[in-house]
């Protein structure tokens, strides 16, 4: 089990949204932004099976989370995960878990689709999308005999998220 260059890359463009918004800190948000400007990856091709545009949806997050300007890329170092942002990460990892996959931004997805309360979670459900029809449409494509159901114990998850909340070099 491990972080995929694609979930990888998706972090560091969620810095990246974060800065270009004019924010200190990546958030749920700006960690479905990352997933919409990585562009090639399973989550935007569920947005689009369910008739939402990427650039509306981009959009839609945009107007939430636009500050006036954006963060000197000289202060990107200052630029860290909210505590729901690290929530929704773990979550992302613990579904990944649940199918025996690596992390990719469909579990990401999933992980945002889960967070009651939310407006985001809100936006995807009106359009939809919830975590239990995500996990519906992946069972449904996924051949049983590939993919086995795997609960991890706590040991491997403690130790997953501990190894991804200590990666200090993780945007270097």
């Amino acid at each position: 089990m491990q972080l995929t260059e694609e979930i990888r890359t998706i972090f560091i463009y969620s810095r990246d949204e974060a800065m270009r918004t004019g924010c200190y800190a990546i958030a749920p948000e700006h960690l479905l932004l990352g997933i919409l400007r990585h562009g090639n990856n399973s989550a935007v091709e569920l947005f689009k099976q369910f008739g939402l545009e990427p650039a509306e949806v981009k959009t839609k997050f945009d107007e939430k989370v636009f500050c006036k300007e954006a963060v000197p890329f000289s202060q990107e170092d200052e630029v860290t995960f909210t505590r729901s942002a690290l929530n929704v990460a773990s979550m992302a990892l613990m579904e990944a878990m649940r199918v025996n996959e690596d992390v990719e931004a469909i579990h990401l997805l999933s992980a945002l689709c889960d967070c009651p309360g939310s407006w985001y979670n809100d936006y995807f459900r009106s359009h939809g999308l919830s975590l239990q029809i995500i996990r519906t449409i992946r069972k449904k494509a996924c051949d049983d005999s590939q993919k086995k159901s795997a609960i991890p114990s706590s040991e491997e998850l403690n130790s997953l998220l501990s190894a991804f909340y200590s990666d200090k070099d993780f945007f270097s």
